[in-house]
């Protein structure tokens, strides 16, 4: 679900991305509504109190902690979408936001009390230097300047030319918000870990994981309150492409965007079943290597440019994912040692 169902989700959002690349929110939105409505049958049962017969399941977990899930995920998963508007593109968005390791340790170490062997960490840093070569490769593409220009930027007042100095600002605005969501998406991995084992009592993980999923895509509708132009001009666009083919009569990017939800839920259960039945390095791992790989696919099937920086980088991310493997995590120290130290 994690490799097959977020791959296709990326090349059908790239899709999309491709004729609109400020479709971003729209992307967002149709996501949630698609993984609640989904969902919603489930959280349904019979009610004897109820004028219809039917209600709402009670939460096995308190509100408390839902809501405060839900404000970590949707934060981040809206500026990750957020960040497309702002000359980022999908190579760089997905192997930027593999670096997510490094800012999982470092919350990790600091926050939350976990504690890596030398060889974790040597093997985090191999991958996440893998990620960042495989970045810088296509960064590198990406602002390659104007040779006809004598190695200076050609000045345009189009914030949206990337070959322009007010494009590469632009592009670093897109960094910066990438860099919020690589704190965020650490700071959620160890959260849901900690919420995981502290209402642990409550049901099984894959229930606690399927009401997460819920009430996270609940709340998600707040932010587009203040969106909703943007969601609306990018919905008119994708209406107004031509189908794939006159036996299809669909608009082109509206078959895109729906293959993207159904795709996107399949990564997105995935996901929260990985975090509940593992820790928060190896799930973070397991996504980058997910990530690289779905760039590597962009790359082939879109034609994005290949440098010597993505080939050093298969070899960092592989070779350190295998490592990893191989590391037993150190154990914690027990209640009782604390006491008799």
């Amino acid at each position: 679900m994690v490799f097959g169902g977020c791959m296709s989700a990326v090349v059908a959002m790239e899709y999309v991305l491709k004729a609109n690349p400020k479709a971003g929110n729209l992307l967002s939105l149709s996501e949630f509504a698609f993984v609640l409505i989904q969902s919603t049958p489930a959280r349904i049962e019979y009610s004897k109190s109820s004028a219809l017969g039917l209600g709402f399941r009670p939460f096995l977990m308190p509100w408390l902690s839902h809501i405060y899930h839900a404000v970590l995920w949707v934060s981040m998963s809206v500026l990750a979408n957020v960040a497309f508007g702002f000359n980022i593109s999908v190579p760089i968005h997905t192997l930027f936001r593999s670096c997510n390791v490094i800012a999982s340790v470092l919350l990790g170490f600091t926050l939350f009390g976990e504690r890596y062997s030398m060889k974790q960490l040597f093997c985090v840093l191999v991958i996440t230097v893998g990620i960042f070569l495989g970045t810088i490769g296509d960064a590198k593409q990406f602002f390659g300047g104007c040779v006809d220009c004598g190695g200076k930027k050609p000045v345009s007042n189009d914030p949206n030319d990337t070959s322009t100095e007010a494009g590469f600002w632009r592009w670093c605005l897109g960094i910066a918000l990438l860099v919020c969501v690589q704190l965020l998406q650490g700071f959620l991995g160890h959260t849901q870990a900690t919420l995981y084992r502290r209402h642990e009592k409550c049901g099984p993980k894959g229930e606690l994981a399927e009401e997460f999923l819920f009430t996270s895509h609940l709340v998600s509708f707040v932010p587009f309150i203040f969106l909703w132009e943007d969601v609306v001009a990018a919905f008119r666009f994708a209406m107004s492409t031509p189908p794939l083919s006159p036996l299809l009569p669909i608009p082109s990017q509206l078959l895109f965007l729906m293959l993207n939800n159904f795709c996107q839920l399949m990564c997105i259960k995935g996901v929260f079943r990985l975090a509940a039945h593992y820790k928060p390095l190896t799930v973070n791992i397991t996504l980058s290597v997910r990530k690289f790989l779905s760039v590597v696919f962009s790359i082939l099937w879109f034609g994005n440019p290949w440098t010597i920086f993505h080939s050093i980088a298969i070899v960092a991310i592989f070779g350190g994912v295998f490592g990893y493997s191989r590391c037993e995590s150190p154990s914690r120290p027990s209640s009782a040692t604390k006491k008799d130290s």
